[in-house]
């Protein structure tokens, strides 16, 4: 049998029984499930330390419809899957790390390590392997509000970060709005004021209170009470945003703020960690949870979504603590 028939056959069949002793290959100081910048730059860190490490991603990135990514120190602009295979050339070139495109299903407990169960994606072979420490950098997911058309222009018109993408659309007619529960919606909008030539903020007064929406009319933002329908466009570009009752508002782009889930599942439930009460992973500076020897780090941790600089940093701060700990001082 092939090679490739051999990886086949192995994925379609599933980790190993828990009662098979694991093969020594298959033993690492660290795995790391997720190889988005926080993760890689983990897996880094540690490889330059001698430490062998495991890289477990499912390569379903939560940035796969935008088409750039920006404020990355000398990768400005670039693609995201084109960031995600540079950092997986610059960990693979370590002798001690290893990559594996694959969806881990389980971690328990083994003793004061973890087992890791993966089933393999895209061709690649099920995975049983022994962790000494984990760190979890799988990212988060997004829940948006209920606009039919929205996923149709997200990360071409329609963006989440401010940050990373509003100087693209400096001098346009913008939008914003969120969940039902966005707390940072005026926030938001004063950012764009400077932005856009006109800005426009959809939102309740739950959401933005008179006195803030007051503030916004001062710099120019409109604040728009009334409730969304659908984003509306032609030829696949953005024209307005189109509210309950049939009025179209005309936006060139807009900015929406989603909220955020911590997929945690597959971590058997007396190893979880703690969640912040937004929904984050409880850890301390450093990517520390409550669990002996599991790490969480970049979006997962509060404050959440950040400019992917930053996730690369904490993705290193983590590294650097896991490497630390293990030294035992």
């Amino acid at each position: 049998m092939s090679a490739d028939a051999s990886a086949e056959s192995a994925a379609e069949q599933g980790p190993t029984s828990a009662a098979e002793p694991i093969a020594p290959e298959d033993r690492y100081e660290v795995v790391v499930i997720g190889g988005g910048p926080a993760g890689l730059q983990a897996a880094l860190i540690l490889a330059r330390q001698l430490r062998r490490v495991l890289v477990l991603d499912s390569n379903r990135p939560r940035h796969s419809a935008t088409l750039e990514a920006h404020g990355f120190l000398s990768r400005d602009n670039i693609p995201p899957n084109e960031l995600r295979a540079a950092g997986r050339e610059s960990v693979e070139q370590y002798e001690t790390a290893e990559i594996q495109f694959a969806q881990v299903t389980r971690v328990q407990r083994d003793g004061t390590g973890f087992i890791v169960e993966a089933s393999g994606v895209r061709g690649s072979r099920a995975r049983r392997v022994a962790a000494e420490r984990v760190i979890l950098a799988t990212g988060l997911k997004e829940h948006f509000p209920d606009l039919p058309m929205l996923r149709a222009f997200y990360g071409t018109h329609i963006h989440s970060c401010v940050v990373c993408d509003a100087w693209g659309k400096r001098d346009s007619r913008l939008a914003v709005f969120g969940v039902p529960e966005a707390k940072t919606l005026a926030y938001r909008a004063a950012q764009l004021a400077r932005i856009g030539s006109h800005v426009t903020l959809f939102a309740s007064e739950e959401q933005v209170p008179e006195v803030d929406a007051q503030r916004l009319r001062e710099l120019g933002v409109e604040i728009d009470r009334r409730e969304l329908e659908d984003a509306v466009g032609e030829k696949a570009t953005l024209t307005g945003m189109r509210v309950v009752g049939g009025d179209v508002v005309p936006v060139d782009a807009a900015f929406v703020l989603p909220s955020f889930e911590a997929q945690l599942s597959y971590l058997d439930e007396d190893i979880r960690p703690d969640l912040t009460d937004e929904g984050f992973v409880a850890a301390d500076n450093f990517g520390r949870t409550r669990i002996q020897n599991l790490y969480a780090t970049g979006e997962l941790t509060a404050p959440g979504p950040e400019v992917l600089i930053i996730s690369a940093g904490k993705g290193a701060r983590t590294a650097i603590a896991a490497h630390r700990d293990a030294t035992g001082f």
